[in-house]
């Protein structure tokens, strides 16, 4: 027996090779090169320690495309944080996709950092600011603005590229947490949401409690935005509701009492709401934040733009040029957004290739050209492409002078530095 046994190992060996290579035989060859199953990624799931909260909080975080590329990416992004993180993350982002990065951009592009709960009793904790006489289950507001303001925020700032331009997001119970960070924390957000809140909790304390009072503050340059929904009985107006005292009928009430009150108020609140008539609690959600992402950044969009698409506009004054237009505009945002944003170069590249090629405007063409260079001046293709038109123009002298400039930005500077200007 003790001779057979290295046969014997030969023969299984053989046996195991001639299964292997069936199994390879039977499987179905895929001509496709990508891999099989991935779906469709929005997302990606992260967590952080809190040692203020003494957990774990689990985020799930979706980031910009212009995020993942090393040629667009961005310094900084505005971040949203929306609370009940699960809840409509994949509503927010594929609204903010459309609006941010496909066709016209009327938002900008943004991170959102969306906060999961623990469970429903960590929840009324968590967005609770005060223990409405049960502290077992409630008051734990000011702790979980602490864990944002000195765990989360450093976190995302310093991990994700976000920037000091924040936006939170609360609905229904979650508008405590809105409200209370804007009475008492104002510094922590730029933008506040808050969609059907619970203004109930703690016998209407945002209403009728002095230390929950936005009375005597300056917010300038703090933005408001409050989603009602139609959660009124039937039959009910939004003149009797203000009246009435029907239970069911509280969301709608306090809301328009909170706006009435803000509005007797001289605190420099940018404030915005919108009833949804055909919307219910939940359903209000989405509207909401179109609505609200849209009054917070109504002066994203490039409005003045759209005067260069009519093919026969010619600027009167030197305001309406193209390239100073862009400029001023571009100047105005980076200052809304606290930090420097400057157009896409390919983007600005096009506009002033079209603005000879559609317009016959040579002139603004070199402008816009120009103006690229002096938002990019470290990457040669910006001098390339205006090495280009001159060439197209039949001006070999500055043809030729850029076409240096570009050599030499090539010759003196890293890729990576390339890459990331």
């Amino acid at each position: 027996m003790i001779k057979l046994r290295p046969f014997i190992v030969v023969i299984l060996l053989l046996g195991i090779a001639s299964c292997i290579q069936k199994e390879k035989d039977q499987v179905p060859k895929n001509t496709n090169t990508t891999k099989p199953n991935q779906g469709i990624q929005i997302g990606q799931f992260d967590s952080l320690y809190s040692k203020i909260l003494n957990q774990e909080r689990k985020l799930i975080i979706y980031l910009p495309e212009s995020f993942k590329d090393l040629s667009k990416k961005r310094e900084k992004y505005p971040v949203v944080y929306l609370l009940d993180g699960s809840y409509n993350f994949i509503l927010l982002v594929g609204m903010l996709k459309q609006y941010s990065e496909k066709n016209e951009k009327i938002l900008p592009e943004m991170i959102v950092v969306g906060i999961e709960n623990i469970d429903f009793k960590s929840r009324r904790m968590d967005f609770s600011p005060t223990t409405n006489g049960n502290p077992k289950e409630f008051g734990g507001g000011e702790k979980f603005l602490s864990f944002l303001e000195k765990e989360l925020f450093p976190y995302i700032e310093k991990n994700y590229a976000g920037s000091g331009n924040r936006t939170i997001i609360g609905h229904s119970f979650g508008g405590l947490v809105v409200m209370n960070a804007l009475t008492n924390h104002s510094e922590m957000f730029t933008n506040y949401l808050m969609i059907d809140g619970s203004l109930y909790f703690d016998d209407e304390l945002f209403l009728k409690n002095s230390e929950y009072s936005l009375k005597g503050k300056d917010l300038k340059d703090k933005n408001l935005y409050i989603g009602i929904a139609n959660t009124a009985t039937y039959g009910s107006s939004l003149q009797s509701v203000r009246k009435d005292t029907i239970g069911a009928n509280r969301y709608v009430r306090h809301s328009l009492e909170l706006v009435n009150q803000i509005n007797k108020m001289n605190t420099n609140l940018n404030m915005k709401c919108k009833y949804y008539k055909n919307d219910t609690h939940g359903s209000s959600a989405f509207l909401s934040q179109l609505d609200g992402l849209r009054f917070f950044y109504s002066w994203f969009e490039f409005k003045k733009e759209q005067k260069y698409r009519h093919k026969y506009f010619v600027p009167k004054t030197q305001d309406e040029r193209f390239a100073n237009l862009t400029k001023s505009h571009y100047d105005n945002v980076s200052k809304k957004l606290g930090y420097t944003f400057k157009p896409e170069r390919d983007w600005l590249s096009k506009y002033a290739y079209s603005l000879n090629s559609f317009q016959n405007q040579p002139e603004q063409a070199i402008e816009t050209y120009k103006l690229n260079i002096n938002y990019y001046p470290k990457t040669s293709k910006v001098y390339e492409d205006l090495a280009d038109f001159y060439l197209l123009l039949k001006d070999t002298a500055n043809a030729a002078l850029y076409n240096h400039k570009a050599l030499n930005i090539k010759n003196n500077t890293s890729t990576d530095e390339m890459v990331i200007e």
